[in-house]
């Protein structure tokens, strides 16, 4: 098995670091990344029926269509983050996200759907259009 360790060093924090509290997030120069979101437009793809749930007669779960107000959880990269339902229509849909993410459009993203105390992947999806969310300036 092939194995490869990357490290980084930044001048951190080492508080911020601990316990995998930065997993999800993108390091990089200002102006150099892609903006951060709070809102998605995307084009999505339900998948028929369920994986790993079943029915009392045996047969696998189908998949609900997507409805308003619905709260999902959206894996954007490593990221991994809630998404309120605003709208839907057809195979689009505009989510609001619980916390703000870096991505830009035409990234793919996981949708999963709380289902008997378990997130279970009900579909993907592709960002057509974000709204950004200002970044905070850095303290003089």
């Amino acid at each position: 098995m092939l194995t490869s360790y990357s490290g980084v060093g930044t001048r951190v924090d080492p508080t911020l670091c601990r316990a995998d509290r930065l997993v999800g997030f993108v390091l990089g120069h200002k102006g150099h990344l892609p903006n951060i979101y709070t809102d998605l437009e995307v084009n999505y793809f339900l998948l028929r029926r369920l994986l790993g749930v079943k029915t009392a007669d045996g047969k696998q779960a189908k998949v609900a269509k997507l409805s308003k107000d619905e709260v999902l959880m959206v894996n954007i990269g490593s990221t991994a983050t809630g998404a309120k339902v605003i709208n839907v229509k057809a195979d689009a849909a505009k989510l609001q996200l619980t916390s703000p993410a870096c991505t830009q459009d035409g990234e793919k993203i996981a949708l999963s759907r709380r289902i008997e105390k378990h997130w279970r992947l009900i579909g993907w999806a592709t960002i057509v259009r974000s709204g950004a969310h200002p970044i905070m300036e850095e303290a003089h």
